[in-house]
């Protein structure tokens, strides 16, 4: 997303926050803050069943009748942000082999791009209250680790090319 915080990014109205309940962030769409020249309506574009309806939907099709036409659909929400992290995780394993989870999850964790608390956030961002308690949303803590932001943002180039330690 790109507002004003200084890395481009603000954490989706939508989302849990707090010390210790976010590990890492990953693209995940934003309707309401989150709309750039990038991401028009603020959402992540994911494949979709054809036949199923989805009020803002891509279609693609491969010009040949005999191959169905591929359906994206633009949504919001972990279901998005989750299969960024997982990958990135799948690459760690496949670059480094078989490995603890614990371990996988210390190493996304240690190659994330930090993302400190914005500095200011947009008008109307306030009125949204935390799912869990119902509070206003505030972002408390360091740029290495915050209640927004965990760890930071999964860096997927630089889970591969680190060194294990």
């Amino acid at each position: 997303n790109d507002l004003q915080d200084p890395s481009g990014y603000l954490k989706s109205f939508y989302s849990s926050f707090g010390i210790g309940v976010t590990n890492v962030t990953a693209p995940g769409g934003d309707s309401v803050f989150g709309r750039t020249a990038a991401a028009v309506n603020g959402r992540v574009l994911s494949t979709w069943p054809p036949n199923e309806p989805c009020t803002r939907k891509v279609t693609e099709s491969s010009g040949d009748p005999l191959e169905p036409t591929a359906v994206y659909c633009y949504l919001q929400g972990t279901s998005m942000a989750s299969p960024h992290a997982a990958g990135v995780e799948a690459l760690i394993i496949s670059r480094f082999g078989k490995m603890a989870p614990s371990r996988v999850t210390a190493f996304l964790d240690s190659t994330a791009d930090a993302q400190p608390c914005p500095a200011s956030l947009p008008a109307g961002y306030d009125s949204f209250l935390g799912v869990d308690d119902l509070k206003v949303q505030t972002c408390q803590g360091g740029p290495s680790n915050n209640s927004w932001y965990g760890n930071g943002q999964v860096n997927a180039f630089r889970a591969v090319t680190h060194s294990v330690g």
